[in-house]
């Protein structure tokens, strides 16, 4: 059985496909506090429903689809820090004199 951690991301990944581009990181951490707070058996009802798959599907099947669904980089934890997005050029009001 996958753990617990992997099923979350899996689930979080689901909707921010869901929802598209443009997803901010308020939006992330709201998603996944919500997916945390899901009792083991919604979490794995949840998937089943969004999977299209039968409610008593066996663990093996579940766990095969699982490993066909992409995480982004922001919810595999490689980019996802929490910390603001400094990457941009700084507004004129943020440069040194």
């Amino acid at each position: 059985m996958a753990d617990r951690e992997k099923r979350e991301r899996k689930l979080v990944a689901l909707m921010v496909n869901d929802l598209g581009p443009g997803f901010g990181e308020k939006e992330m951490v709201d998603l996944q506090t919500e997916v945390s707070a899901l009792s083991d058996d919604e979490l794995r009802s949840t998937l089943a429903a969004r999977l299209a798959l039968p409610p008593s599907v066996d663990e093996a099947t579940l766990e095969e689809t699982l490993l066909h669904i992409e995480e982004p980089e922001e919810i595999s934890g490689s980019r996802f820090t929490g910390a603001p997005d400094m990457s941009h050029e700084p507004r004129p009001e943020e440069r040194e004199g």
